[in-house]
């Protein structure tokens, strides 16, 4: 019943824009203004919605309004892999319902699957994308995409993405379909390092890690939670952030997860970047990822490049449907108290003092 309500819903909202919007959709020119936009079919299958004749100052109304359907569609079928999960509502359900696996706290979705991933086949094409949950992987895929596939903003924002990305282990698309997808492959993951396929270990496949700062991530995390209907997390969030710093979130510890990687980051198939880059040197980060992905490209390239990055990055906070966080470094000094943040900063000293690894709290 819940997964019709969300259907009706979606669609409704769907039917009301169309109409709202209708004007901006014609079968021909209407005036010498008119703009004929087609947008091919990318590379690997991936599907577009084809707009005609789209008048150019409608052109971001219409951007928008995929975009915020793309993202409903995406809450709807979220919806339906948690309500397969059983995931919990209340605090104490909250921490029965997720297991450990080998000392590390997993949502209920990867239960039993754990071997089949470190088994999991990787090909040299193969790029992944590796983040802890709510570090910006939304935003980093569609720069990742942009980059690696020579994509256009625009076309970018006509996709449902995250169904070319898919996550290795949700519950959809699953093991089995994501092993068989064309190369190459765009995969992403929140699980640690460890649990990651071995031969990932070996040096197979180009693996981008993105780490954000912990204050603005857990923010992130804990709108997620009261978000979404099926896990409606109706605990404080000075709960919700005891919880994080105490390791007891899916996923297991932050800290851990992201000093991992840190010792990797001289690997040949790792790179490392950090999400407030991408506010705070784009050009760098856009030049970084272009050269780890063997895309060839000059100084007005890698410029262009750069500016579509920016766009996307632009389109992404515009959408307020799509921003769960509003996604801006900083996030966190709207919500903590000055208690929290004395507590949160001595933890973050103990747990990350030894490690050279630092973040912007701040821009």
């Amino acid at each position: 019943m819940l997964v019709l309500m969300h259907a009706y819903y979606i669609t409704s909202l769907l039917r009301h824009w169309l109409r709202v919007n209708s004007s901006a959709l014609r079968r021909e020119p209407q005036h010498p203004d008119a703009k004929q936009r087609c947008f091919k079919q990318p590379h690997h299958g991936h599907h577009l919605l084809t707009f005609k004749y789209i008048k150019p100052h409608v052109h971001k109304a219409v951007h928008v309004g995929v975009r915020v359907f793309f993202f409903l569609h995406w809450r709807l079928v979220s919806t339906m892999a948690e309500s397969e999960a059983d995931t919990p509502s209340t605090p104490i359900e909250f921490e029965s319902k997720y297991f450990e696996f080998d000392g590390v706290r997993l949502p209920p979705f990867c239960r039993g699957k754990m071997e089949e991933i470190a088994n999991f086949s990787l090909r040299s094409s193969d790029i992944w994308i590796v983040t802890y949950p709510k570090s910006g992987t939304s935003l980093l895929q569609e720069v990742v995409y942009l980059v690696s596939q020579g994509a256009d903003p625009d076309e970018i924002g006509l996709m449902n993405i995250d169904e070319q990305l898919p996550v290795l282990e949700y519950p959809q698309p699953g093991l089995d379909i994501i092993q068989e997808l064309s190369s190459p492959r765009l995969i992403k993951s929140h699980l640690p390092y460890r649990f990651l396929p071995t031969a990932m270990h070996n040096g197979e496949a180009k693996v981008i890690y993105m780490a954000r700062n912990p204050k603005d991530l857990v923010v992130s995390y804990y709108q997620f939670h009261r978000s979404l209907r099926t896990m409606s997390y109706r605990g404080t969030f000075q709960e919700f952030c005891r919880r994080f710093m105490n390791d007891k979130l899916g996923y297991g510890s932050w800290f851990e997860h992201v000093q991992e990687f840190w010792e990797h980051r001289m690997d040949s198939n790792v790179l490392f970047l950090k999400y407030e880059d991408m506010y705070k040197d784009l050009g760098t980060l856009v030049e970084q990822l272009a050269r780890f992905l063997g895309v060839s490209c000059d100084k007005a390239q890698l410029e262009g490049m750069v500016e579509s990055c920016n766009q996307l990055i632009e389109q992404c906070c515009n959408s307020e449907a799509l921003s769960m966080c509003r996604g801006r470094v900083g996030l966190w000094k709207d919500i903590f108290t000055v208690s929290m943040n004395e507590k949160f900063d001595a933890v973050y000293r103990q747990k990350m003092g030894k490690s050279d690894l630092t973040f912007d709290f701040c821009l």
